[in-house]
């Protein structure tokens, strides 16, 4: 979605909508964290899981608002370094990702025109759609155990363009993948990524050569 675009009759509520819910979400963040740290160290331990969760469904969620404010807002212009994007990246599709789940960057040199945090939320908000792809499995004498997946990020300038390659080395992607063009993350990335001119493609649907992912790609004029 353009920042600069007409929304529709709402249009700048949705700002204000998505400061609202932030603030309501920092209040419970804040009460969970407290409660967390008061509870007798017995009824802590008890609950620590559940707690956990709530605290990392609220994390997340604040990622979530990262990736909205990104997709109404109107941030400038600005050229960024790569690597540094694929830093800010990895940070915000942490909080959705799995424990089994790791990240593995591979940046080099370059820079790309970005709007605001546009380019570092799609390239999180895929991320984290490659991290839903159930991990590697391996077999023991007593069951299947479920593996990990590393999920690789590489970067490779052109002259006149600059690539970036988001694979996963889970044995499930490529079926994954061919279910079709991705759910609303590759949507949102997709309009994201349409605000300074990238685009994204998705290979390795079948066995080939490219490990199974995404290619998000800047042509230079």
């Amino acid at each position: 979605m353009d920042g600069g675009r007409d929304m529709g009759p709402f249009d700048g509520g949705w700002m204000g909508l998505v400061n609202e819910f932030r603030n309501h979400l920092t209040i419970f963040l804040a009460g969970t964290n407290q409660l967390s740290a008061m509870l007798p160290r017995a009824v802590a331990s008890e609950f620590a899981d559940r707690l956990d969760d709530m605290e990392s469904s609220a994390e997340f969620l604040q990622t979530l608002l990262t990736w909205m404010d990104a997709s109404i807002g109107r941030g400038s212009q600005a050229i960024s370094d790569v690597g540094d994007l694929l830093r800010r990246a990895e940070r915000l599709a942490q909080t959705g990702l799995s424990s089994r789940v790791s990240v593995q960057l591979n940046p080099k040199p370059a820079g790309v025109r970005n709007r605001g945090v546009a380019i570092e939320c799609a390239l999180a908000a895929l991320i984290t759609e490659l991290g839903r792809i159930p991990p590697l499995q391996t077999l023991s004498s007593d069951a299947v155990r479920a593996g990990s997946s590393v999920i690789s990020v590489s970067v490779f300038p052109q002259r006149g363009a600059l690539s970036i390659h988001l694979t996963t080395n889970s044995s499930g992607a490529p079926s994954f993948l061919q279910a079709g063009a991705g759910g609303w993350r590759v949507s949102l990335a997709k309009a994201l990524l349409t605000q300074v001119g990238g685009t994204v493609d998705t290979f390795g649907r079948t066995n080939a050569d490219r490990a199974p992912g995404f290619e998000v790609r800047f042509r230079f004029q």
